[in-house]
């Protein structure tokens, strides 16, 4: 069976000594706790505190800003997360893509994380077979959104 390499993300509206909208590899899965790479460093986490996937999603992160944060403009009450490098961008209108100015990768931007909820590995026992068909579906739709053959 083929080893599904696991990614998370902060959930909204918890407070983590983690970057908001960034994705981390998962090092290690408990019912519990979760263990990241965190720039090579490894963080142990509440598993309650974060979005887990069976895939790193390609696209833009959307995040709303805190408000104690500081926004560039008060009507910027948003932000995109490059899903290469991390790098906090300020949304440009409502386009379907978006450059890094960091990296230069051109990625989707998820306007809606909805469609990833039903990819979410939830604690708990799962059926052999069960991540290894999400994430295949999770690609599926992936390929869909941008006009690919799966």
């Amino acid at each position: 069976m083929p080893h599904v390499q696991y990614w998370a993300r902060v959930r909204a509206g918890m407070d983590c000594p983690l970057r908001r909208g960034a994705w981390y590899r998962v090092v290690e899965l408990t019912p519990d706790d979760t263990v990241l790479d965190v720039n090579t460093r490894l963080l142990r986490v509440p598993r309650s505190f974060l979005q887990i996937l069976p895939l790193r999603p390609p696209m833009w992160s959307l995040v709303r800003r805190r408000p104690d944060e500081a926004a560039p403009a008060p009507e910027d009450p948003k932000y995109a997360v490059c899903p290469n490098c991390c790098e906090r961008s300020p949304l440009i209108d409502s386009t379907p893509t978006m450059r890094c100015r960091r990296c230069g990768a051109v990625s989707a931007i998820a306007w809606s994380d909805s469609p990833w909820r039903a990819f979410e590995v939830l604690s708990g026992r799962l059926r052999p077979g069960t991540l290894a068909r999400a994430r295949a579906a999770a690609l599926r739709a992936l390929a869909a959104a941008f006009g690919l053959r799966a």
